[in-house]
This record gives structure tokens, C-alpha cells and sequence, in this order.
């Protein structure tokens, strides 16, 4: 006759009962695994919080993902915004040079100094201090400067520049409202941020220039032509020591004879009053003083002295591209335009071949990368005598000016005025405090030394490597003591029910039901453990956060642990007393029933 199954759940009630049976004892084991489990709870939870807060105020203040050149170069901005594009950056803005950097501001309660910085859109250092970037027309008080001027958002402000003429300054001003005031914690000292165009205003004016937006009297930085050369025609041919006394000193470097065919392909024309022609060419631009230099050491040889531009690719309208010669006024040229032109109109003529014909102010662009647009007037009294067009040498020397500078043409002035070189530096915040490093390192490729919170990151990431280490150490040896102590008691307590036990097996209990007698009073005394060790947590980290409350912020906590923490803690301690209770568990399956028949 086939022996009947019990149900498994009555080992589990039996187990159960076993253990308020032994109450004292099984209360003991309770709070051995409690005594093992709470401090170690207690510790990863310091760990845990004190970490998370370290890196939440890491991160939560901009200033320490910021990384700041240190020193000062040309950066232009076309390199601005490739590095810009960079995705481990968040945030840059070009900063402008030092001169523009102290500003006065007037309110109603008195004047005060102030440094002064570009910001723009997202800027993290504002926004993330309760303030709003400013426009054009704004600014942005630091809590200090606000302090001092007894300032509010909203209020207005009155922006003094002072520039030295002379004996005497000259001042710039405007209005300014206040679109925000910063936090105490984003700096103590007397700042003031304002947009990237009214800084370059700023420094504008006090080099010297006008600024027309705001009516800030000044000059107007026009654009002088350049020229790669000197065209010589000499009645006698030229000889080593003159041929020093033109390179020497003059920014000129290689001198070469030209025939009549060469003039053509170098010069687009051809110069036949002179005997001997030479061009003089230099690897880097000169100015128009350079004509009168060479002009002067050629004094008493009747020289002919004209200015020379390497040939440039042009386009006119969408579909014509030719080559553009400087034609310049000497005996001998034919020449529509006069030798000393005023910027204007007469500046913007062209010569073409007789087959090319433009409408009305067609646009002339020079082929390079920066484009520039000039409308441009054909001359149709003269033809090109080949397939290239012939340009005034002042304008020649505009467009070889472009090549090398960023130039813009005025229409309402009919002027060509110098823009902007670069920016002195640069206010940039990586997007992760991950990124920093690595941000780090790239900018020191390029010869930009740079300051930034790298260490105290690193220093962070190596206490919580250190924190790991020092936790685990201890929790291992806690839980082994833990697991060995609960791995004794249960064999003792198997060991005590050798004759139970065995009569369980005499009345029908398979040894898979008895195997897990003591695989249930594990969990029941682990899962007590556990209760008792997450009450103990749990009072113990509130008493600690409420102590330390005042140097926590909203929402900070020196000892925490998430939910997923706790839950795999707690599979972890259960885990942990199922494979203490497996040496009992063996010993159970190894009682004979015979044994309780004897003892019997």
C-alpha cells in the first residue's frame, strides 16, 4: 500500500510551532541576525547618503563642471562653435578681453564697480540659481552686488563705460533692467552678467570705436586694403644691392623678372612704357605704406611703383566664376577709375570680357569658405583682354583683406569696416561630472591649460570607492559570524530533534517535507531578523538626519537607502539563512526512523 503524501504546508505550520514552542530561543536567533543585519544596514545607508549628497551638491552646483581657460588667446568663432558641438559640452559662450570687464552701475541708492561676464541662453550658472539670462537690454546681479546697490528684479540700473582720450575720459551709458539676482551661492563677490553683444559694445567703445546701437560717439574701424606684392617697372634692370635695399625692411621677399607674357598670366595687363618689369611678392600681406617705402628707395630711378594682388577666384551672379586681376592707374593702362579712389561707389566696379554681360548691381562673391557679397558695376566702355575680370586695386585689396580677416560691407554706408578677430576666452560647463575629465585632457591637447573641479570629483568617486571597500569587509565578516552562528543553532536545535524527527518520518513524512523543517525556521528567523534589523534602520537614520538637519538642504539625507536597496538586502539576508540551514537540512535527511523506534 502506497504511503499517503502529507502536504508541504503542514512542515511549514510545524516549523512554525516548533518555534514559538522555543520563544527564548528562537527570539535570541532574531535578534542575532538583527544585531548582524542593523548595523550594516545602518552603514550602507550612511555610505549611501553621504555619497549621494557629495554628488548631488556636485551636481547641482554648475560651477563645479565648469572649466576655465587660463590664458588668454584668439579664439576665433568658427573654433568656438565646432568645440561648442562638442556632446560632453552643455554650455559656451565667448568671453570678451579683460578691458571690457569692469562696468559701473547706478541705482537709486549709489554707484558700485562690478566684474562683469557674458552669459546666454541656458546658461547653468543662472539657471540654475533662480535666475533668468539676460537680453540685449538686461543684466544679472550677483546676491552681493544686488546687496550693495539695494537692487530687486526688475529694477533699473544705469550702466556707465569710461574710456581714456587724451587727459579726459569719455563715457558710454545706458539703461538696464535687472531680469534676475543670483543665489548666494553662486559667487561672493560684486558680479554682474550681461549678453555676449553688449560686453562686445563694451569693448568696442573702449577701444576707441563707435557703437551706433547704443549712440556711443567713436571711430569707425574701416577695412584698408592689403596687397601680396609690389609691381616695379624700371628703365634699367635691377641690381643685387638694390635688390637687397627693396627686401630688406620692407615686408617684401622674392623678386622676379617678368616678360610680356608673364605680365599678362601674373598681372592681367601688360606694362609697355617700362623696359623692365619685376614683382615682389611676400608670403604674408602688406599695407599701402608699403608702396611708399619702396617708392622711396627707388627715388631719382623714374620707377613705376604699383600695388599687386594674387589673382582671386570670384563668382558673379550664380553661374559665372572667373579670375579677378588688380588694375591699378599708370602710363601706359587704360583705366576707367582714378589712382586714389574714396570708399564708395567707385570702389565696386569690374572690367570683364566683351561675351559678359551683368544686370544692374549683380553680386560679386569671393570663393572661400566666409563668404562675402559686394554688388558690383560693369564698366562696359572696356573689355578684359582675356578670360578674367579686372577690379580696382583698392577693392583687389579689400577682398585679400577677407582672406585673412572677417570684413563686412556696410550698404548704408557703402563702407567695408573690420569685424571682430576673436573672443579672448571662453565660459564653458561640461554636461556630466563624467565629462569633465575628459574635457580636461582635450583642451590641454591643444596647449589651453585649464582649471577645473577634476580632483574634488575624483576625490569623490575614490571615497565612495574606498566607502564600497570598507562596507563590504565589514558585512563580510558580520554575515559570516551571522550565517555561522545561525548554522550552529539550527544543527544543535536538529540535532535536540533527532527522536521528532524521526517519528515525523515513521508516520508518513517524506524526507523531501522533512528537508525543509529546517529551510522553514531559517526564514521564519531571518525574516524576523530582518523586521526587527529594518526597525532598528529605520529609528536610528531618522535620528541621524534630524541631528544633522542643519548642514543638510531640502531634500538631502546623510543616511539613506533607496527601495531597491532594501529589497535586495532583504533577499540577501533570507539567501543567506537558507544556505546556513542547509547543513541542518542534510543532517535531517540522514535520520533513520528506525532511531525513534529504538528510543521508543
Amino acid at each position: 500500500m502506497k504511503r499517503p503524501q502529507k502536504p508541504t504546508g503542514l512542515i511549514a505550520g510545524l516549523a512554525w510551532a516548533d518555534l514559538r514552542h522555543e520563544w527564548v530561543l528562537s527570539l535570541c536567533l532574531c535578534l542575532a541576525v538583527a544585531a548582524v543585519v542593523g548595523p550594516l544596514l545602518l552603514l550602507f545607508g550612511l555610505k549611501t547618503g553621504t555619497i549621494e549628497t557629495l554628488r548631488s551638491r556636485l551636481l547641482q552646483d554648475p560651477r563645479n563642471r565648469e572649466i576655465r581657460p587660463m590664458i588668454s588667446r584668439s579664439f576665433t568663432p568658427e573654433w568656438l562653435d565646432k568645440l561648442k558641438a562638442d556632446p560632453k559640452i552643455a554650455f559656451l559662450v565667448p568671453t570678451t578681453r579683460s578691458i571690457s570687464a569692469s562696468v559701473e552701475l547706478t541705482s537709486t541708492a549709489g554707484s558700485l564697480t562690478l566684474e562683469a561676464q557674458p552669459s546666454a541662453q541656458n546658461d547653468p550658472l543662472l539657471t540654475q540659481n533662480n535666475a533668468t539670462p539676460p537680453e540685449e537690454n538686461q543684466c544679472v546681479l550677483s546676491d552681493e552686488a544686488a546687496r550693495k546697490l539695494c537692487a530687486k528684479t526688475g529694477d533699473e540700473l544705469e550702466l556707465t563705460v569710461k574710456r581714456l582720450k587724451g587727459s579726459s575720459f569719455e563715457a558710454g551709458k545706458t539703461r538696464l533692467k535687472i531680469s534676475g539676482i543670483l543665489d548666494p551661492r553662486a559667487t561672493g563677490r560684486d558680479m554682474v552678467y550681461f549678453h555676449l553683444s553688449l560686453l562686445e559694445n563694451i569693448e568696442q567703445f573702449k577701444d576707441g570705436q563707435a557703437v551706433p546701437e547704443l549712440n556711443w560717439k567713436g571711430a569707425v574701424p574701416l577695412a584698408e586694403p592689403v596687397f601680396d606684392g609690389v609691381v616695379i617697372g624700371t628703365d634699367t634692370p635691377i641690381d643685387p644691392v638694390l635688390k637687397i635695399k627693396l627686401t630688406s625692411g620692407t615686408g617684401l621677399s622674392r623678386l622676379e623678372t617678368l616678360t610680356a607674357d608673364a605680365q599678362l598670366t601674373r598681372l592681367g595687363y601688360v606694362l609697355k612704357n617700362k623696359k623692365f618689369i619685376s614683382l615682389i611678392s611676400t608670403k604674408r600681406a602688406v599695407g599701402q605704406d608699403v608702396l611708399t617705402t619702396v617708392s622711396n628707395r627707388l627715388r631719382g630711378k623714374n620707377a613705376l611703383v604699383l600695388p599687386w594682388v594674387h589673382p582671386l577666384e570670384i563668382q558673379l551672379g550664380e553661374d559665372i566664376t572667373l579670375l579677378a586681376f588688380a588694375l591699378p592707374k599708370a602710363d601706359g593702362l587704360t583705366v576707367p577709375w582714378a589712382q586714389e579712389l574714396p570708399m564708395g561707389p567707385d570702389w565696386r566696379q569690374i572690367i570683364l570680357p566683351e561675351d559678359i554681360r551683368l544686370t544692374p548691381d549683380s553680386l560679386l562673391t569671393l570663393v572661400k569658405e566666409d563668404r562675402i557679397n559686394i554688388p558690383v558695376t560693369q564698366n562696359n566702355t572696356i573689355f578684359s583682354p582675356g578670360q578674367f575680370a579686372l577690379i580696382p586695386p583698392q577693392l583687389a585689396g579689400i577682398l585679400n583683406l577677407s582672406l585673412r580677416r572677417n570684413i563686412s560691407w556696410l550698404p548704408q554706408a557703402d563702407q567695408f569696416i573690420l569685424k571682430r578677430r576673436g573672443y579672448a576666452a571662453f565660459r564653458m560647463y561640461a554636461n556630466t561630472l563624467d565629462d569633465v575629465e575628459p574635457l580636461k585632457l582635450q583642451m590641454e591637447a591643444q596647449d589651453i591649460p585649464v582649471h577645473t573641479e577634476a580632483e574634488r570629483i575624483r576625490d569623490i568617486r575614490e571615497l565612495d570607492k574606498h566607502l564600497g571597500m570598507i562596507f563590504w569587509l565589514i558585512a563580510l565578516g558580520g554575515l559570516l559570524g551571522g550565517a555561522g552562528s545561525l548554522m550552529a543553532s539550527l544543527y544543535a536545535s536538529v540535532e535536540r530533534k533527532r527522536r521528532d524527527l524521526g517519528v515525523l518520518g515513521l508516520i508518513g513524512f517524506t524526507r523531501g517535507s522533512l528537508l525543509c523543517f529546517p529551510l522553514y525556521q531559517a526564514f521564519f528567523l531571518t525574516l524576523g531578523g530582518w523586521i526587527l534589523a529594518l526597525g532598528f534602520y529605520t529609528g536610528m537614520a531618522a535620528l541621524i538626519n534630524r541631528l544633522f538637519s542643519s548642514q543638510l538642504s531640502t531634500g538631502e539625507s546623510l543616511c539613506r537607502m533607496n527601495f531597491d536597496h532594501l529589497a535586495y538586502a532583504a533577499a540577501g539576508v533570507i539567501l543567506l539563512g537558507q544556505l546556513a540551514a542547509a547543513l541542518a537540512a542534510r543532517r535531517v535527511i540522514s535520520i533513520d526512523p528506525a532511531e525513534a523506534l529504538r528510543d521508543e
